[in-house]
């Protein structure tokens, strides 16, 4: 039995459709108001009931079923799911297997039997909007705000320095020299004398470039097991020179520019939203581009027809998938003589099989992700970009 309490990754994804193991009972439930814990223990009540209903008329033993389900049924104590109270949740049971896990973003109420788990609903990615960091850089300090829809919290950068005034500094042949800070004039920009061969050289380049060296290297070290994008925010010429020594991979085009010692936190963050928005339109617009371009190739390097896709993701053919959240297409798909049967309504045995196309990209290390069917190209509720 496994039980993952946390959002789903794509590898656990996989660890999950390469088990072995039939019937799959795969139950979602959508997060509830504080108050309303008994309402949402009856609805996973109800949805356990149909679960055991449609298991039986398949042919499944009664006392089996109730067995393999019972760790959810502990769910339906009221108490114990006050824990989970604003989570969605999904649930997947078979045989000897539990799996648990809260969902980053919002799922509806629902229950699928059937020979495999159904997982859609862990494809749906988070809003990029929901979660994001700004940066925050100056010569005086520096600021790593992360921005959740529960609030703006300040990450610790242990490892940079508080400002550039707190780099240690080193000639140019590596012995430590001494930093004077020499007196600004009018007229005149005040900066670093260091003594050396040749009498005192400032080189406020070379010091701004180790100090945000210093700060990227800090940054990296804080967000390396994230991929939430990351707004930069400073005078221009700063961002420029961090952008050159930067190694985290999601710092988005735009920035906000100007000084931000005198800027909140809170504005701040909301100049980084307006900013992540548009930079996400306009990813979205290029999106669209590059895949009408790809249907107009010949031969097509894309396709909107089930009908294409499903081969091509059991031949490993499919790089990245797009399918419809809130759409199913119920039917069966034969790989061996590559035929499918399409109904309206499901039969025992049948499979949405838009979900079958996204278990097959992912098998064959494509990316799969699930999106509401307006945000995908064509009708048929499903887009693909293939490999060749």
């Amino acid at each position: 039995m496994k039980n993952l309490l946390k959002g789903v990754s794509r590898e656990e994804v996989r660890e999950l459709i390469t088990l072995d193991k039939t019937p799959w009972v795969s139950l979602f439930l959508a997060p509830y108001p504080p108050g309303e814990t008994i309402q949402r223990a009856i609805q996973l009540e109800n949805l356990l009931r149909r679960s055991e209903a449609e298991l039986e008329s398949s042919g499944y033993d009664r006392n089996e079923m109730h067995a393999m389900l019972t760790p959810v049924w502990s769910l339906t104590d009221a108490r114990l799911l006050e824990e989970y109270q604003e989570a969605g949740l999904a649930c997947y049971v078979a045989p000897g297997e539990f799996h648990l896990h809260r969902l980053p973003h919002r799922v509806s109420d629902g229950v699928i039997t059937g020979r495999r788990p159904y997982i859609k609903p862990l494809l749906i990615p988070r809003p990029a909007t929901d979660s994001f960091y700004v940066l925050a850089l100056s010569k005086s300090r520096v600021r790593l705000l992360h921005a959740t829809p529960s609030g703006i919290t300040t990450v610790p950068l242990p490892d940079a320095p508080a400002g550039i005034d707190d780099l240690t500094q080193t000639d140019p042949i590596g012995r430590q020299a001494q930093r004077h800070i020499a007196p600004s004039t009018r007229g005149s920009a005040s900066g670093a004398m260091y003594p050396g061969h040749g009498g005192n050289v400032y080189d406020e380049k070379a010091e701004v470039q180790r100090y945000l060296q210093a700060v990227s290297s800090a940054v990296e070290r804080a967000l390396n097991r994230t991929r939430d994008p990351l707004v930069l925010a400073g005078v221009d010429y700063m961002v420029s020179i961090y952008r050159s020594l930067n190694g985290y991979a999601h710092v988005i085009d735009s920035h906000i520019s100007g000084s931000p010692d005198h800027i909140s936190d809170n504005v701040l963050c909301e100049h980084g939203a307006n900013l992540l928005a548009a930079h996400l339109s306009r990813l979205a617009t290029d999106e669209r581009d590059r895949f009408q371009a790809l249907l107009q190739h010949t031969p097509p390097r894309a396709s909107t027809n089930l009908r294409s896709i499903l081969p091509a993701a059991h031949a490993g053919r499919v790089a990245h998938l797009l399918v419809a959240s809130d759409q199913q297409v119920w039917g069966r798909y034969n790989p061996d003589d590559e035929t499918i049967s399409l109904r309206e309504e499901p039969l025992p045995g049948d499979d949405d099989l838009l979900d079958i196309a996204a278990q097959q990209t992912l098998l064959h290390g494509g990316e799969a992700v699930a999106a509401p069917v307006a945000d995908i190209p064509g009708n048929s509720g499903v887009a693909a970009v293939f490999r060749y």
